[in-house]
This record gives C-alpha cells, structure tokens and sequence, in this order.
C-alpha cells in the first residue's frame, strides 16, 4: 500500500512540474518576436489554463501530502508579475479630484441598429459622455457626425480619421494618423495639452485575427461536444489564423513601440483594442516603458472581449507610469453596444 501511494505521489508530483513548465513557458513566449515561429507564440494564450491547473494541485497537495505544496506555490511565484497581469487584486483607493478619465472603447461602430433608442440618440453614446471622461478613445467609430455632434455639446472636442475618434475635453494641438504594417489597421496618434504637459495621445486598433462568425461557431460547438475529431477541427482553423496575425501584429507592436521611444520622457497614454491579452507579445513590449491601468488598479479578469466562448481582455490603457498613478480601473460590462466592453481608469499625477 506504501508502495502505492509512493507512485501515486510520484505521478503527481510529475504531472505538477509539467505543468509549472509549460506555465513557465506560456510567459517566456511572449518574449519572442511571433515572426520566429507564430505557433509557438499562441501558447502564451493557454497561460490561464496552466494556471488554473497549478491552483488546482495547491488543494491537492494540502489535502494529499501538505509538505509538497511548495511546488505549486513556486511555480506561481515566479511569473507572479504575469499572474498580476492578467488577473490583478488590488485594495481600492480612491482617485484625486484632480485626475484625469480616460475612457477606450471599440464600439464596432456604435453597435450598428442595436444602439439606436427610439429617441434618435445612440446607447453608446450617452453612456460615454455620462462617464464624464477627460479623454475618450474610439475604434471601429467610422464617420457619425450626428453622435459627435453630441460630444461636441457636452464639452468635448472631437477629432476623427477613418474608424478612430478623439473625444477630449483637454486641448487637441493636432492630430494624424500612423500608417502600420499588416493591412487597414493603424494608429490616430494627436497631442493634447494638460497644464504645463503636452501629452502624446496614441489611439490603436493592432491588426485583428479575423476569426469570422461561422469559424466561432465551429469552435464553440466543438467544445461543446468534447468529441476528439470535432475538437481538432473546429479548433485548428482558430489556431490558424491566431498564427497568422500575430507576425504582423508585432510589426505594428515594434513600429508604435518606436515612436514613444522617440517621445518619452515626455508623456505617453496608449489606448486601444490590441487584440491580444495581457499574457502576449504587444502587451509585454509596450509596457516596456509605460504601465497598464488595470493591473494597476483594477481588479480580477476584467475581460472586454465578450463574445461567447471567447472571453479575453484585449482593450488596454498604458500610461506613463512615472509620471501618473492609475486609479478606480474598472471595464464597464452594463453598456452591451459592442462586442466589446469600455475600459476606464483615472490617472493623477505623481508627487514631485
């Protein structure tokens, strides 16, 4: 019986340091360019699964054999930055009068006929400008001047090109555009003034992976069925093109990367849909000199993506972290206009 439970423990013990590797793994991916080897790099999207796994054998080894629960714990603690981005727990604080809003939100063009209200105004809209935000981020807006009209009443001023639209109530110098590999996506980059401060002001919309309806459906049902063969083939067109995007998404990545280099030391907020999670590639190098509002400040898996069977958190804010403190980030997931939610987080200014 000894003898059992010796291989029992041993079987176990292996399955766990499997899985703390291939955690391990998940994270160190993301610090490979996708263009050496695109599959390789849709691994670090399994790094919630690995996990949620590693958890697991936390219990099971406190109810099994406690003094082996240091394996897990080690496995989490060191890419304990990574578990903290991607799912945060922060104590709530409360922001300064003085901070600035900055709301991002792909409104995949005002969710079309399903945002219009029998009284002519639009869901998204009205829920944008009752955020009462300094700066608001728009992608997928398309031209509607009717709606900017609106924001143009309750104080704001609007700029917009192609799908992108800046809606701020500070200063907007000037603004363009930021022509980026990979097709039609870009940037709608413009600087605004704040006091003494003129901010760089990035708006992004990073290459999609193109995953149509009928491919998401595919996927969904065959994790429904749990048969082998279905898996295989509703989830292989995913991973294709998931690997397809991601080379030129890090072009994009390293081209807006070069141009806050460029800025910096001077300030910096990054707004966009990235579509790629807090564990990838983008959201590793572009907050290689600027933090993420919702690690810092939000709290749990805050995802903004809600398509059924693919919930992620895929909107990002990054700012200038010396300059500003993130406060309140939260993903507002009462406003259903998109297939999107809106991320909002406050930022105030440091001490001297």
């Amino acid at each position: 019986m000894k003898y059992i439970k010796t291989v029992f423990v041993q079987l176990f013990m292996g399955a766990n340091i499997a899985t703390i590797l291939l955690l391990w793994a998940s994270c160190g991916v993301t610090y490979l360019s996708p263009a050496w080897h695109p599959h390789v790099s849709i691994l670090a999207l399994a790094f919630p699964a690995f996990l949620f796994v590693d958890i697991l054998f936390i219990f099971f080894w406190l109810i099994f054999k406690a003094k082996r629960v240091w394996l897990p714990l080690l496995g989490i603690a060191c890419c304990f930055s990574f578990v903290r981005d991607y799912i945060p727990v922060n104590w709530p604080a409360e922001a300064p009068a003085e901070a600035i809003t900055v709301v991002t939100y792909n409104t995949l063009n005002f969710g079309n006929s399903e945002g219009k209200l029998e009284d002519g105004s639009n869901r998204a809209v009205n829920f944008l400008i009752a955020t009462d935000a300094d700066i608001i981020c728009l992608q997928e807006s398309g031209s509607q001047a009717a709606y900017y009209e609106q924001f143009t009443q309750a104080g704001y001023e609007c700029a917009n090109i192609k799908e992108f639209t800046i809606c701020s109530r500070l200063p907007v110098l000037s603004y363009d555009t930021l022509a980026l590999e990979g097709g039609r996506a870009h940037c709608m980059r413009a600087y605004v003034q704040a006091d003494e401060d003129t901010i760089m002001l990035i708006n992004t919309h990073l290459l999609s992976n193109h995953i149509s309806g009928d491919v998401k459906d595919a996927y969904i049902e065959a994790i429904r069925q749990h048969e082998s063969d279905s898996l295989r083939k509703g989830v292989r067109p995913v991973v294709e093109l998931l690997a397809n995007a991601q080379p030129l998404r890090a072009m994009q990545v390293d081209a807006i990367k070069a141009v806050i280099d460029e800025w910096l030391p001077r300030p910096v907020i990054l707004c966009g849909d990235f579509n790629d999670t807090p564990i990838s590639y983008a959201h590793r190098v572009l907050t290689t000199d600027l933090s993420s509002a919702f690690p810092e400040s939000g709290n749990g898996l805050g995802f903004t993506f809600h398509t059924k069977g693919f919930p992620v958190r895929i909107d990002h804010i990054l700012y200038s972290g010396e300059r500003w403190k993130s406060y309140e980030s939260t993903v507002c997931d009462t406003i259903i206009c998109s297939d999107h939610f809106p991320m909002r987080t406050k930022l105030a200014k440091k001490g001297p």
